[in-house]
């Protein structure tokens, strides 16, 4: 157990320093504010998990359920940081909570839409729940869909030795165009 959780430690830092890298903030994709940055860690945990249970290795099935931990206890740390009251953590931490599970299903709902269809689903997704700044739903549904296959390329001794593919968003503007 310890070495799974020592996994799924290291697999949670990568997935925070993917969700919360600047890169889509500074470019105004994505608000940079307590909520935005919720979506973006759903979002970046439902793609890290999404294909866990479907692997062959049970040690890589497993490890979703301790990921969400981390997860949640980072939530909370958060909250004590922003000065939030211990009377309130809990409250607050359940609300984070219903929007973590249910944007990170929709999103692996989306991740499992096909090839084809997935960044179309991405962008809708992303459009509905106002992830990122209106009209720029399309960069980071193009962002989201290449990483997913990435992440359905790699091998699975990656992820069991706390290694996951990510990328950092492309240093873009808002409209697109790439910067200098």
């Amino acid at each position: 157990m310890r070495e799974q959780k020592q996994r799924a430690e290291a697999l949670y830092k990568g997935l925070m320093a993917a969700a919360l890298a600047p890169e889509a903030y500074a470019a105004l994709v994505v608000p940079d504010d307590m909520d935005h940055r919720v979506q973006m860690v759903a979002l970046h945990a439902a793609l890290l998990t999404w294909q866990m249970p479907l692997r062959k290795d049970k040690a890589l099935r497993q490890l979703p359920q301790l990921i969400h931990a981390f997860v949640f206890d980072g939530f909370d740390a958060a909250l004590r940081e922003t000065g939030v009251g211990d009377a309130s953590i809990a409250r607050r931490v359940r609300k984070m909570g219903e929007h973590y599970y249910g944007l990170g299903t929709s999103a692996a709902k989306a991740l499992s839409s096909g090839k084809a269809e997935r960044e179309n689903s991405l962008r809708d997704l992303l459009k509905r729940n106002g992830v990122t700044a209106p009209g720029c739903e399309d960069d980071l549904a193009r962002h989201f869909a290449a990483l997913a296959e990435m992440f359905e390329v790699a091998p699975s001794e990656g992820f069991l030795a706390g290694e996951a593919p990510w990328e950092p968003y492309p240093a873009t503007s808002r409209r697109g165009v790439a910067k200098p």
